[in-house]
């Protein structure tokens, strides 16, 4: 009775020493926050209108903080089973990885999501490829991921439409439909 009490403890011992190491396995790697800046969209148009290139470049950094805002109104908006705690995007051409840090009650973990992009008739398009949690990969459609239609129009001043959008190694080229003299008068050039 005695060997089988020690063993049985030495078997809740291992599953406990295993768990926690898991646990401390997927904790985030780095610290991430869910603060962002806005652009000024204004300054852009001045300059779009200063060289007269209806088109921008929208840098990756830029890009983080749009998502930032939207990841923001959107976390807050729904009911996820995870809190999400910090995030940071990074762009490599057409592809778009989030590193995100989620908490779910005590346990904390760092997750890594990748998308692809692609641009038409004015939406822009993310399809979920890759989920991740360190070296753990899932299908991203076992945890709900699923594209996301993105309208970059919500994001600009009404003068501007978006004509184009070109995917760089670490920003977008985005090109435009626009009147002059909208422009203009949006920027109080007139």
């Amino acid at each position: 009775m005695g060997k089988r009490r020690l063993f049985v403890g030495f078997v809740l011992l291992l599953i406990v020493v295993l768990l926690v190491a898991l646990v401390l396995y997927i904790r985030p790697a780095k610290s991430l926050d869910l603060r962002y800046s806005s652009i000024d969209w204004k300054e852009k148009l001045l300059v779009m209108a200063e060289t007269r290139q209806p088109e921008l470049n929208l840098s990756e950094s830029e890009l983080n903080q749009l998502a930032k805002k939207e990841l923001n109104q959107y976390v807050t908006e729904q009911e996820l089973p995870v809190n999400v705690t910090g995030a940071e995007f990074r762009l490599n051409g057409n592809r778009l990885t989030a590193d995100l840090n989620v908490a779910w009650g005590a346990i904390e973990a760092g997750v890594e999501a990748g998308y692809l992009m692609e641009y038409s008739s004015g939406r822009l398009l993310l399809v979920p490829e890759t989920l991740s949690i360190r070296r753990f990969s899932f299908p991203p459609a076992n945890f709900g991921l699923e594209p996301i239609s993105i309208d970059l129009g919500q994001y600009l001043p009404e003068v501007v439409k978006v004509k184009e959008v070109n995917f760089q190694e670490k920003a977008l080229r985005i090109s435009f439909k626009l009147d002059w003299i909208e422009v203009a008068r949006y920027l109080d050039l007139l």
